[in-house]
């Protein structure tokens, strides 16, 4: 399954680069998240591996995230493994102007087992979730910047 993804966010590139690529910002504005814990690596850094969970539903969810490529400050791209599969996301930041940042987000999710046939139903869901996440990050920058935080 491929999803695309894009937002503006009303921050400058050096300021959205350094709140996204910031792993503790993630418990901020990813649902469920429930903790980040490095395992290889600097954190962020390409060959990186991290363990991040999510508590879904009464259970937890883990993954083994593994930085693939990095370019300040704007193109990060990292592997998430779970037991049911695997999910590949490109992010791509674009500096609108001095003020704005465009970010796209490209992901490829393939997975295993039984969730290979769940997959043709949770499209939605995914999209739904990521937008939220996406709109949750944006408010965050925003928010900080105009709180002066940033």
């Amino acid at each position: 399954m491929k999803l695309n993804f894009e937002i503006e966010i009303d921050a400058g590139i050096d300021v959205v680069w350094r709140a996204f690529t910031n792993p503790y910002n993630m418990s901020r504005w990813v649902q469920n998240f429930a903790s980040f814990t490095p395992r290889t690596g600097e954190p962020g850094q390409v060959g990186a591996t991290a363990e991040i969970a999510f508590d879904e539903k009464d259970k937890r969810v883990v993954m083994l995230e593994t930085i693939t490529e990095r370019r300040d400050p704007d193109f990060l791209a990292m592997s998430y493994e779970t037991d049911h599969g695997t999910t590949v996301i490109v992010n791509h930041f674009e500096a609108i102007d001095a003020e704005r940042t465009r970010w796209t987000s490209w992901c490829r999710m393939t997975f295993t087992g039984f969730m290979r046939f769940m997959g043709l139903f949770v499209g939605g869901v995914i999209r739904k979730r990521t937008e939220g996440d996406m709109h949750r990050f944006k408010l965050m920058v925003e928010s900080d910047l105009a709180g002066g935080n940033a």
